[in-house]
C-alpha cells in the first residue's frame, strides 16, 4: 500500500514524490479522521531533499537502529536513532534526508488547523514557535502515537469521541512542551495582573456553570474585580475577551456533546444556556466552519457501525 502522506518542494511549492517510496503496512485512510494520517510502515531508503509538509508530522522508529543524515544550517548531520525515539517537525519546516538503509517507522500526521484547534489551551496562535527535534526522548508522546495505532488496527471501535480525546491530548502534551507556549504565558502573567490561579478560577466557574447563561459581570466578580478592569486585564492576560473565552469553552464542550449520538441540538443547546437554538447554531457555525447538523452527520458518517 502507497502512502497517503502529502510532502510538498520548499522551492517550487509542487508536490514532491519522495514519499513513493514509503511502503504502508496500516493506514487509517478508512476511518475517516479528517486532516489525520497515521501510518506504520517500512521503507528500503528515503532521500527527501528541502521538502515540507502541510503536518505536525511525528515519526516513531520501530524495530532497529537507523543510521542517517540529515541538513542542518552548516551542514549534513550523521544521527544514529533507536526505536522508540521520535522525529519531529512543524508544518510547513522544509527538511532535508538521507536514509540509505531499511527504515521502518509509525508516522502519525496531523494537518495544522485540525492540530490547533484540538488543544485544549488558550493560545495566541499567531505567536507559537515550534523547533524541529530529532531523536526524541519522551515516553508520553510515544505512549499517544501507540494508542492511536492501536486504534486504527482496532478499526477504531472506540469510536470517535476517544480519537477526538487523543488529538486533544497529543496536541495539548506537544504545545505545551515543543512549543514557546509556556514563555508567552508566563510572559502575559508577568505584565498583567490577573493571575494564573486567578484564571483557574474562573476556569472552574465556567464548568460548574456551563449549562446557563453566564454574564461578563459574574466573573469579574468572582475575582472583585470591576467590569472594566476585568475586561482589559483578562484580555491582557489570555489573548482574548472574557466572552471569547467563555464561549471557546461552551462550544468545545458542545461539540463532545454532539459527538455522542443520543444528543439532540436542542438539548445541546439548552443544556449550554443558549436561550435560542439558533443563535447556538450560528455561534457554532462561526466557530468550527459548519452547523451543529453538518458536524452530527459528519461524526455519523466517520463513527463505525
Amino acid at each position: 500500500m502507497k502512502s497517503n502522506l502529502e510532502f510538498i518542494q520548499s522551492d517550487s511549492n509542487q508536490p514532491s514524490d519522495c514519499g513513493k517510496v514509503l511502503e504502508i503496512e496500516i493506514s487509517n485512510a478508512d476511518l475517516g479522521w479528517q486532516g489525520v494520517v497515521l501510518e506504520k510502515g517500512y521503507s528500503p531508503s528515503f532521500y527527501p531533499q528541502n521538502v515540507y509538509t502541510p503536518y505536525f508530522y511525528f515519526a516513531l522508529a520501530l524495530e532497529r537502529d537507523l543510521h542517517w543524515k540529515v541538513k542542518t544550517s552548516d551542514d549534513m548531520q550523521f544521527l544514529k536513532t533507536t526505536p522508540g525515539e521520535i522525529w519531529i517537525n512543524p508544518p510547513k519546516t522544509p527538511f532535508s534526508h538521507e536514509i540509505s538503509e531499511p527504515c521502518y517507522f509509525v508516522i502519525l500526521a496531523v494537518e495544522e488547523d485540525v492540530f490547533l484547534q484540538a488543544a485544549n489551551l488558550s493560545l495566541a496562535i499567531s505567536k507559537l514557535k515550534f523547533l524541529n527535534n530529532y531523536n526524541v526522548h519522551d515516553e508520553t508522546l510515544k505512549n499517544i502515537i501507540e494508542l492511536f495505532l492501536m486504534e486504527v488496527q482496532s478499526g477504531g471501535k472506540n469510536g470517535f469521541s476517544y480519537y477526538q480525546n487523543l488529538l486533544s491530548l497529543l496536541s495539548t502534551h506537544y504545545i505545551n512542551n515543543y512549543s514557546n507556549y509556556q514563555d508567552l504565558q508566563n510572559d502575559s502573567f508577568n505584565t498583567s495582573k490577573i493571575r494564573k490561579a486567578e484564571i483557574e478560577k474562573i476556569d472552574q466557574f465556567i464548568s460548574d456553570n456551563i449549562d446557563r447563561n453566564i454574564g461578563i459581570d459574574e466573573l469579574a466578580e468572582r475575582l472583585n474585580y470591576s467590569k472594566y478592569y476585568f475586561l482589559r486585564e483578562f484580555k491582557k492576560s489570555v489573548g482574548v475577551t472574557p466572552y471569547q473565552y467563555l464561549i471557546d469553552r461552551k462550544m468545545r464542550k458542545a461539540r463532545k456533546l454532539l459527538s455522542q449520538p443520543e444528543q439532540t441540538i436542542a438539548a445541546v443547546s439548552y443544556d449550554l444556556g443558549f436561550n435560542d437554538q439558533a443563535y447556538f447554531t450560528h455561534v457554532f457555525k462561526k466557530h468550527f466552519g459548519k452547523t451543529p447538523g453538518q458536524f452530527q452527520k459528519a461524526v455519523s458518517s466517520e463513527t463505525p457501525d
